[in-house]
C-alpha cells in the first residue's frame, strides 16, 4: 500500500520530557549498528526487506560524519534493539529544519510507554541544533499523527490538498 504523506512542525520550545519505563535506555549509534536499524525498520514494515533498509541506510547516512550525535536507540533489558530515532536535517518549504526522521519501535514492543520518551528524546536532539523541525507521516497512521500532536507539533501545509486532509480529520488550531 502506498503511502500518503502529510507534514507536521515544531518550533522546538517547551519541549515535555518522558523517561524510559524501567529496564530500558537509550543508546547512541555506534559504527556496525546499521543492521539493528534495518531491522527495527523492516519489522516495523518500512521496508519489504532488510536488503532495502540497508540501502537506505546507506544512501542517506554513509557520508554523515558524526551520526552518534543525531541516530537513538532503545534497548530493552535483553540487550535488543527495539526502536531508533533520528534527529536529522532537511529542506522544507525552502528552508533549512530539523528533521525527526525514521521514528520506529518494533512491533512486539509498542503499547509498552517507549514512544513518548523516543519522541521527546529526538525532539530534544533537534532542539541542541535547530530552532524548528519537521516530520513527515503516513496521513493515514492516526495514532502517529495523535502522537506528534499531543506532543505539540502542528500541521505544516507543503501542498494544497494537505489543507483538506487536516479539516476532514477534525484538527483544529
Amino acid at each position: 500500500m502506498r503511502k500518503t504523506l502529510i507534514y507536521l512542525q515544531h518550533n522546538l520550545t517547551d519541549i515535555q520530557v518522558y523517561k524510559l519505563p524501567e529496564g530500558y535506555a537509550f543508546v547512541r549509534y555506534r559504527k556496525g549498528m546499521e543492521e539493528d536499524w534495518a531491522n527495527i525498520l523492516l519489522e516495523s514494515g518500512e521496508f519489504d526487506s532488510h536488503r532495502d533498509a540497508l540501502k537506505r541506510f546507506r544512501r542517506e547516512f554513509d557520508k554523515a560524519t558524526e551520526l552518534g550525535e543525531h541516530m537513538i536507540f532503545i534497548e530493552n533489558e535483553n540487550s535488543e534493539l527495539v526502536g531508533t530515532v533520528t534527529a536529522w536535517h532537511g529542506t522544507v518549504k525552502d528552508r533549512l529544519r530539523g528533521r525527526l526522521h525514521w521514528f520506529n519501535i518494533i512491533p512486539d514492543s509498542q503499547g509498552n510507554g517507549l514512544g513518548l520518551p523516543l519522541l521527546s528524546k529526538g525532539m530534544a536532539m533537534l532542539q541542541e541544533r535547530h530552532e524548528e523541525a519537521f516530520l513527515k507521516v503516513d496521513v493515514n497512521n492516526t495514532v502517529m499523527v495523535r502522537l506528534f500532536i499531543s506532543m505539540g507539533w502542528k500541521p505544516l501545509i507543503v501542498h494544497s490538498w494537505e489543507v483538506r486532509v487536516w479539516v476532514q480529520s477534525g484538527y483544529h488550531s
